[in-house]
């Protein structure tokens, strides 16, 4: 009886050890295959720079004039475009309001250190203070200093829902315009 039971566990420990190698063997293959692909990646000619939490910020006589944030991003640094991975995009006007564009991922074109191209996709959200937008894709370009979403926008606040296609905000002047197939809800007041 007492040989059956040593047996029994014998096998036991064995079959744990054995299971416990098998799975410790395929965390190191998986993670040396990750390590392999990631080599490669960064061998690519094209990529200058990858970068983790990737900020950039222009400040201008002590106020800040825009700021990128992103979880990662790669610079091509031959064409100066920054490729971002969550990227939140905040433009700083001069009255103290601030326009934010936040998105799934972009590519930030940068020129004589200065921003001169955004374009977002991906579950957009744009932050106009009191006001929320969304859309599927926008692009902020410097000059003139607009945000253009040439899809399908909703807006949204407590007071109204806005939907349209064909937008364009004027960031200085916080001016927004939709050319395209406008209707709007109004909520009345509480």
């Amino acid at each position: 009886m007492r040989k059956r039971a040593r047996r029994v566990i014998l096998f036991v420990v064995v079959l744990l050890l054995a299971g416990g190698a098998w799975q410790l063997g395929r965390v190191m293959w998986e993670r040396r295959s990750a390590d392999l692909t990631q080599q490669a990646l960064d061998l690519l000619p094209q990529v200058a720079q990858r970068i983790r939490d990737f900020h950039r910020v222009k400040v201008d006589d002590g106020r800040k004039v825009w700021e990128v944030a992103a979880k990662e991003a790669q610079y091509f640094q031959e064409d100066q475009v920054v490729v971002v991975k969550q990227p939140l995009v905040s433009f700083y006007v001069k009255d103290g309001r601030v326009v934010s564009l936040r998105g799934d991922e972009g590519k930030v074109t940068l020129g004589k250190r200065d921003l001169q191209q955004v374009e977002v996709s991906g579950g957009i959200e744009v932050d106009l203070g009191e006001y929320a937008l969304s859309t599927d894709y926008a692009r902020y370009e410097r000059d003139p200093g607009v945000i253009l979403a040439p899809g399908s926008v909703h807006i949204r606040s407590d007071d109204f829902d806005l939907h349209g296609r064909d937008m364009r905000i004027d960031v200085e002047q916080q001016r927004l315009n939709l050319n395209e197939q406008v209707e709007t809800t109004l909520w009345p007041n509480a």
